[in-house]
């Protein structure tokens, strides 16, 4: 069956997203804490994960090298206090976007990209260095068209461009923390796909959810289960102008997708079988929307205005059927303005969130901040 028959009822976008912001700060509950990770930043590249076992987290981020096209990449830990419990030190080196960090089964695992693919390594609090591993099969041209998430068993579970005109996305599990599974495993290939571009992934313990923009603009999903066998393709948004890369976050019922439409972001729920439900939210206005899982639903983080200025790092709750919360927090002071896309995870009861701001008006290099606060305090 092709994505085009399988398209359920189309869903016009209801209500008008978060009305209203109260800083972080103003919220006794939130019990905020901060630590600035890094000053004098120049590229762009910042990742954050938690561990709800012990509230802790680990935060990655790119260091210019001097007169060198490669980057440092940058790996520190902290506690739910935003006390740091491992020095920032180098991991390794690369001049591509892509940088990312997961809680793999308690043990940090973290990815990028370099001249010869797609790479990771298990970092620990202690500050030996940690060894660097490959995957031959993904290239460092797949670039921005590689997806990577965790699985509940510990590994990673990455949908990246497959076969020779890269019309199809293979999935596969690597890095696992059992030294008994294989490197890497072939779960299965997409066959809705036409051109799939920029994909998202998320896992339960049934299966996978894969997403992907199509070349018609669309945004489509399928679901593989445990073995590798895929459902029927859905379409999650209509053919339309391009789009801002979707992301994905398994609930206990099925999973929700989080996009933007021009400077709007949107949601949708999807259930067990990545069929989306019948209505698309409206959560704010706004870029980079990321998204961290935060039962029933997820929490989520963007870039936009509080109601009284532009560049602020914002964050709402969604429900299990994709709908916002009325009220969110502003995470970001509001004294400058976000740079880059933040990060979001939730360490135990604790939710940390990640961003770049200019150090001053006659500073053109950044600096990077970390902030944690009760989860419980979010609407």
């Amino acid at each position: 069956m092709t994505a085009a028959s399988a398209i359920p009822e189309r869903s016009t976008p209801q209500g008008d997203g978060v009305a209203e912001f109260k800083a972080s700060g103003e919220i006794a509950t939130c019990k905020g804490k901060t630590a600035d990770l890094a000053s004098y930043l120049q590229r762009q590249g910042l990742g954050l994960t938690g561990r709800n076992s012990d509230g802790a987290l680990a935060a990655v981020w790119l260091v210019e090298l001097q007169n060198n096209p490669d980057a440092h990449i940058a790996f520190a830990g902290f506690d739910g206090d935003a006390r740091q419990v491992a020095r920032a030190r180098s991991i390794g080196s690369t001049r591509k976007e892509g940088l990312n960090v997961f809680d793999t089964g308690g043990a940090w695992t973290v990815t990028w990209f370099d001249a010869e693919g797609l790479a990771y390594a298990r970092p620990r609090w202690e500050t030996s260095p940690p060894g660097i591993q490959h995957l031959a099969n993904v290239g460092k041209e797949a670039g921005e068209n590689v997806a990577l998430a965790p699985t509940p068993k510990g590994a990673l579970v990455a949908a990246a461009p497959f076969g020779s005109e890269r019309t199809q996305l293979g999935v596969f599990l690597f890095a696992p923390t059992d030294p008994a599974e294989p490197n890497v495993r072939a779960i299965g290939v997409t066959h809705h796909t036409k051109q799939p571009r920029r994909p998202a992934i998320a896992a339960d313990a049934s299966g996978y959810f894969v997403a992907w923009h199509e070349e018609d603009g669309s945004i489509q999903v399928s679901r593989f289960d445990a073995s590798g066998k895929e459902g029927e393709a859905h379409e999650i948004a209509p053919e339309g102008p391009r789009r801002e890369r979707v992301a994905l976050v398994a609930t206990p019922t099925g999973a929700l997708a989080l996009w933007a439409e021009g400077e709007t972001l949107m949601s949708r729920a999807l259930d067990a079988s990545a069929k989306p439900t019948a209505t698309t939210w409206v959560v704010g206005k706004g870029k980079w929307g990321t998204a961290a899982s935060a039962e029933p639903g997820a929490l989520v983080a963007w870039v936009g205005n509080d109601g009284k200025a532009d560049g602020r790092l914002l964050l709402t709750r969604l429900g299990q059927d994709g709908a916002p919360s009325a009220q969110g927090v502003r995470v970001s002071d509001g004294i400058n303005p976000v740079k880059d896309p933040p990060a979001i995870a939730v360490a135990g009861a604790r939710v940390g969130l990640a961003w770049t701001e200019i150090m001053g008006p006659s500073v053109s290099t950044k600096r990077a901040l970390l902030r944690l606060l009760d989860a419980a305090c979010i609407p």
